[in-house]
């Protein structure tokens, strides 16, 4: 079983979203949209592959668990 960890790392944040870049420690930098009052999150390249779905559940985990948006968050697995 291969290791995966997704690193998240603020980018902007409004009243009403945040967005993040999200990547692998090698990998392609994407990014993704959180919706605060929906609480959803959205991948900007439409892109739901196990990488981004990594980088959201580590995100809504924080959300949910104390309503701020980190400046940075580290998902392993």
């Amino acid at each position: 079983m291969l290791a995966m960890i997704v690193y998240l790392h603020k980018e902007h944040e409004t009243e009403t979203e945040v967005r993040y870049r999200f990547h692998l420690t090698d990998g392609v930098d994407r990014r993704l949209v959180m919706d605060k009052r929906a609480e959803t999150i959205q991948p900007d390249d439409g892109n739901r592959d196990g990488v981004f779905q990594a980088a959201a559940s580590k995100l809504a985990r924080a959300w949910l668990d104390t309503k701020i948006a980190p400046e940075r968050l580290i998902h392993q697995s």
